[in-house]
């Protein structure tokens, strides 16, 4: 019996380390900003499938100079599978809302958490807004 044991533990650890999972892609966007002219980037979904996570890091300047911009880092971090649109909209949050660019990312995220995007436009732009692609790793 205690043979018996120790087989079926031996093939459920050999069963076990032959599993590798595979660990969930994030989708992120560098943008350029200037938190300074009180625009920021704002993050919606059509359904909440991501977790977000900004960073904004200024640009080395002198400090004698103010007004500068610099880089704002979104991460966008899969949480379940679905598909949802990601609108990404540069504003101005107070005085009425002021709206910049606007770029809207369909993305498919699979029950691994593979992350795919499927397109990409921007929004009430008289020119097309530059679209930068995600890094999806």
């Amino acid at each position: 019996m205690k043979k018996m044991i120790m087989a079926l533990i031996v093939v459920l650890l050999l069963s076990a380390c032959g599993k590798q999972e595979i660990p969930a892609q994030t989708a992120t966007f560098t943008l350029d900003s200037n938190p300074t002219t009180g625009f920021s980037w704002r993050v919606e979904q059509s359904e909440e499938l991501f977790q977000v996570d900004s960073v904004y890091t200024p640009d080395k300047q002198d400090e004698a100079i103010v007004g500068s911009g610099g880089i704002e880092t979104i991460t966008l971090i899969p949480l379940k599978s679905g598909k949802t649109e990601v609108t990404l909209s540069y504003v101005r949050p107070w005085e009425g809302g002021e709206m910049g660019d606007q770029i809207v990312y369909s993305f498919e995220i699979d029950k691994n958490l593979q992350v795919k995007m499927i397109d990409v436009y921007s929004l009430g732009a008289e020119e097309p807004v530059a679209t930068p692609t995600p890094e999806i790793r």
